[in-house]
């Protein structure tokens, strides 16, 4: 959390209006979930690496290490589309099951459906990735009033944002202060180490909600936070790239389909 609103406050692209960058996210998100191609998909997810690495500036080896985390949910919904429950073994291969419940079968079909959604899933979440990296939080916000959103909406989404920061702050001294009392050198202490620091964790947020509440009544807060905001003006430059961009793959996805090209 901390690492991805550094680079998004450090992006190459701050001087890139938001919602343009927002525009080109969210088409390139819906141009990927509605190609239905899985050619397509990682073509998608490849075009927004190159973005974030080489015009936003972030670190190529820190992109991929945030790719690792979806990588995990993915893997488990695909398997669950892979995998058929039978009672006769079928496809490519079958697992039988104990007690003679049936078979886990892997068809095909399956394998196919379960690629295609792999590849897409990927180009959506790299475009979502693209907006974490190159957009920061209080522009994010700035965006959002300006679209009429509830004020309660907006202001519990960056009470929250602030939060997590505030939290991940205290358990890093709490983990350091452990670590150098050899909080973790063997199993028993590092479980131990773990749930006092959760506990006090529980405790010392009580306490910080009470700290920024009294902050903010300081301040004549009267139920409703104002943010300070600042205008990025379009330049037609970017304006031209963002349309090519979505004019390029929308010709790509048109192409493939015709074409019926795809990796499966």
């Amino acid at each position: 959390m901390l690492s991805i609103d550094h680079w998004a406050q450090h992006s190459r692209l701050r001087g890139v209006n938001p919602y343009l960058k927002l525009i080109l996210a969210l088409g390139m998100l819906i141009l990927c979930l509605a190609a239905n191609n899985a050619a397509f998909g990682l073509t998608v997810a490849l075009f927004m690496l190159l973005i974030i690495n080489k015009a936003s500036g972030v670190p190529f080896h820190y992109v991929c290490s945030l790719l690792t985390v979806p990588l995990v949910f993915i893997a488990v919904s695909c398997l669950a589309i892979a995998l058929d429950f039978t009672h006769q073994p079928l496809g490519l291969a079958s697992l039988p099951l104990p007690g003679g419940l049936g078979y886990l079968s892997a068809t095909q079909e399956g394998l196919q459906a379960a690629a295609l959604l792999a590849c897409r899933a990927y180009g959506a979440v790299c475009c979502l990735y693209f907006l974490s990296l190159t957009i920061p939080m209080q522009e994010i916000i700035m965006m959002l009033d300006s679209m009429h959103l509830p004020p309660l909406i907006i202001e519990l989404m960056y009470l929250i944002y602030r939060y997590i920061f505030m939290l991940l702050d205290i358990q890093h001294h709490m983990t350091i202060a452990a670590s150098s009392r050899l909080g973790y050198a063997s199993m028993r202490s590092a479980w131990f180490s773990f749930t006092h620091i959760s506990g006090n964790l529980l405790a010392a947020s009580f306490s910080r909600s009470g700290n920024c509440l009294d902050a903010m009544d300081a301040r004549c807060y009267n139920g409703r936070l104002r943010f300070l905001t600042h205008n990025t003006p379009l330049q037609p430059k970017h304006v031209v790239v963002c349309m090519l961009c979505l004019l390029s793959f929308s010709g790509l996805a048109i192409y493939l389909n015709q074409k019926g090209v795809d990796l499966f």
